[in-house]
């Protein structure tokens, strides 16, 4: 399993007609190589340099999104059976929504789905239904929902009924993570489907104006796709693969001083800055490889439902979205550091399966493996067996018949051929077995050989065992004298000697 890094892009929305009427510049440069000099607002302040894997400059199209952002790979792993997602966040008019559905009332107007204005999300489902197109091997099943978590509360909306009644999120043991439960899924058969599906959440999403934002996003959305595929990988066997590819538009952070926020707005923003907040939290603490302690997922809905996307089993794209205005600083600042400590969070992605179908799966490779194996050792067997039936042949007859001639031969000929070749049988029969039996009995005196070593090793162990105890003196020669020999003897059987001549004595 590899750790892959979350893909980190930036784009820069352009500077509006509000904006130049007040005089803003432009304080953002790119040098290119996805890095961005954001320059303070006096000379004496040093700028500050930050590096990202794409820069979308203001005049990038949103067709340059999908091209070079890294959403088509996204979409690609997730026909694969991986589970991906694409983020988009910064603060309040930094252009997230545009990024993602593209302008204002757009979808919800229900403009067609090839139209050049669309944004992201759209694109994506074009491009899917392309890939999907393009594989007639598999069968395709898409289901997707649609919630948004307003004020900490989920809410369906592709079913958010008449008081907008909010959904619970619970732990699955089964999956290891959050789900929402009772959330509407809709079968998507068709780009239509699809596209259905975005307009009428669209419609339902809550959104407001403030100061700084007419059509600013009062919720947090996260769009899910999920793309079961069914592959037939033998003749009565098929797998099936659980991809999903999940679309995050998060609200902007919102400096309140600045939206002239009141009331309900100003409860809104508190929420959507208190979740972002908790957000930011579990980025920092992912992204320090130093303490890795308790992440708090649950301590926002936002999270828990993020989890499994920012440090699981998933592939993430996270595109930050700035303003690059000198009233918008301090936010762009810390939306750049945001992404900087994102980009060092690091995922372990798998393709999701079934338990059975991942079994099947390796049972299949597993035999595959065997079979490409024993064609191995057929073909090298193959090889030296023709060897010595050629030479055993060669060594017995030295009659080669084409088949095309056996239909020539004559009765008495063909019976002569047949006990040839049955005696040949024979024989080489007779020669396995006695190779057989040969190699029996090798096996049976490595298998004795063996015994002897492992005997005379434990043996040589119990004498260097005797050796280290108690070291052996060397016996001292004495000599016992004789007109005829020296001889040296031990000590104790001179002892012994002595002793009979003094009683024989």
């Amino acid at each position: 399993m590899i750790a892959i890094l979350i893909h980190q892009q930036l784009r820069v929305r352009p500077i509006s007609d509000k904006e130049r009427s007040h005089g803003e510049r432009m304080l953002l440069e790119f040098p290119g190589k996805g890095q961005v000099i954001c320059h303070n607002t006096t000379p004496s302040q040093k700028s500050k340099v930050f590096s990202y894997n794409v820069v979308f400059e203001p005049e990038a199209t949103q067709e340059d999104v999908l091209e070079f952002s890294g959403v088509k790979r996204l979409l690609e792993m997730a026909v694969e059976g991986f589970s991906c997602t694409a983020f988009c966040y910064g603060q309040t008019g930094s252009g997230k929504t545009h990024t993602l559905t593209g302008p204002p009332g757009l979808v919800e107007r229900g403009t067609s789905p090839y139209s050049p204005e669309h944004g992201l999300v759209v694109r994506s489902f074009v491009y899917l239904f392309r890939l999907i197109n393009e594989r007639p091997d598999s069968h395709f099943i898409l289901k997707a929902s649609f919630l948004e978590i307003y004020n900490e509360k989920v809410i369906d909306l592709l079913n958010p009924g008449s008081a907008r009644k909010p959904l619970q999120v619970r732990w699955s043991k089964e999956t290891r993570g959050f789900y929402v439960e009772n959330l509407f899924t809709v079968d998507c058969e068709q780009l239509d489907d699809l596209f259905a599906v975005l307009e009428e959440g669209m419609r339902n999403r809550a959104v407001g104006a403030h100061a700084m934002n007419a059509h600013s996003s009062r919720s947090h959305t996260i769009l899910c796709v999920r793309v079961r595929r069914d592959l037939r990988a033998d003749a009565d066997v098929t797998c099936s693969t659980h991809g999903k590819i999940n679309f995050v538009d998060l609200a902007g952070s919102e400096m309140t001083k600045r939206t002239h926020s009141t009331g309900k707005t100003l409860e809104e923003a508190n929420n959507i800055n208190r979740s972002l907040m908790v957000l930011g939290y579990c980025i920092a603490q992912l992204s320090d490889g130093r303490k890795r302690g308790h992440i708090p997922y649950r301590d926002s809905k936002l999270t828990k439902l993020l989890a499994d996307s920012l440090a699981g089993n998933g592939v993430t794209l996270m595109i930050a979205c700035i303003a690059p205005t000198r009233s918008n600083l301090s936010e762009t600042v810390n939306t750049l550091r945001y992404a900087s400590r994102a980009k060092k969070i690091k995922s372990k992605p798998i393709v999701k399966m079934d338990a059975r179908d991942a079994l099947i799966l390796s049972l299949k490779r597993e035999v595959e493996a065997l079979h490409a194996e024993n064609q191995h050792l057929r073909s090298a067997l193959h090889v030296q067996t023709d060897y010595n039936l050629d030479s055993y042949s060669h060594h017995r007859t030295q009659s080669q018949i084409e088949p095309n001639k056996l239909y020539q031969l004559s009765q008495a000929e063909l019976v002569d051929l047949v006990q040839l070749h049955m005696e040949e049988n024979t024989a080489l029969r007779a020669e396995n077995t006695e190779l057989f039996g040969i190699r029996d009995q090798l096996l049976r005196d490595h298998e004795l050989l063996s015994r002897e070593n492992e005997r005379l090793l434990k043996k040589l162990e119990d004498v260097n065992s005797v050796c280290t105890r108690s070291p052996i003196i060397p016996a001292r020669p004495t000599y016992s004298g004789s007109n005829d020999t020296n001889i040296w003897t031990n000590p104790a059987t001179s002892s012994a000697n002595s002793v009979a001549s003094g009683s024989s004595g």
